[in-house]
């Protein structure tokens, strides 16, 4: 028998926290999510400014 598979709601929903339980950031970490955030956000903003600099230049280049 086929295992089904986890309905959106079911996949979206809040997991329990154990009680208890304490969720402290280590030494690093934020250095890290730092790092990793920059990795993925920079080359999107210099993506975003190189299509925009590029439609001003053909609308310039039209007009």
């Amino acid at each position: 028998m086929a295992k089904r598979r986890p309905s959106m709601h079911e996949m979206l929903e809040k997991k329990e926290k154990r009680p208890g339980k304490v969720d402290d950031l280590e030494k690093d970490d934020f250095r890290a999510l730092n790092k990793a955030a920059f990795q993925v956000f920079v080359p999107v903003i210099l993506g975003a400014v190189l299509i925009l600099a590029l439609v001003i230049l053909i609308f310039t280049l039209i007009f």
